[in-house]
């Protein structure tokens, strides 16, 4: 199982995901996390959002930024199923790390990337990748960017 958090999509996390399944004949399962809509965090120039909040209704940024994870889970699907293999995804908004960890019981081992804790837009940012390692009790492979 994969756990991305926000909107980031680590491409060599999914390759290394991809990989490792092809090898094992496993299924990849991703587990999206999404924090609030909150545009702020995570978003390096903050003092340009007053006049784009005031152009765009909060209604349409929170649906578009529903869209953007959407299409993620699209390139992801694309991306495996190329490859013949099952694919599974799912999205939780403010989840608990102990939902986290209730939901990964049913994998074999988790992914995660190395910058996990970098925080993007829309990503949870009351999950660390120290708390996930504290409470999911599954094997948990740490993918580096160049390794």
């Amino acid at each position: 199982m994969i756990i991305l958090n926000g909107i980031h999509l680590p491409y060599h996390v999914i390759r290394y995901a991809i990989d490792k399944a092809k090898r094992t004949t496993a299924k990849i399962s991703v587990l999206f996390l999404r924090g609030k809509t909150d545009r702020a965090k995570g978003y390096d120039f903050p003092s340009d959002l007053t006049n784009v909040e005031q152009a765009i209704p909060n209604e349409n940024v929170e649906s578009n930024d529903k869209e953007i994870i959407n299409d993620n889970m699209r390139i992801i699907r694309q991306m495996v199923e190329l490859e013949n293999i099952d694919y599974t995804a799912s999205l939780k908004t403010n989840a608990s790390v102990r939902e986290i960890a209730q939901i990964t019981l049913t994998a074999d081992l988790i992914i995660v990337d190395e910058d996990f804790d970098n925080y993007s837009i829309l990503s949870d940012n009351k999950i660390s990748l120290n708390k996930l390692k504290r409470n999911i009790t599954k094997p948990i492979d740490i993918v580096k960017r160049n390794g």
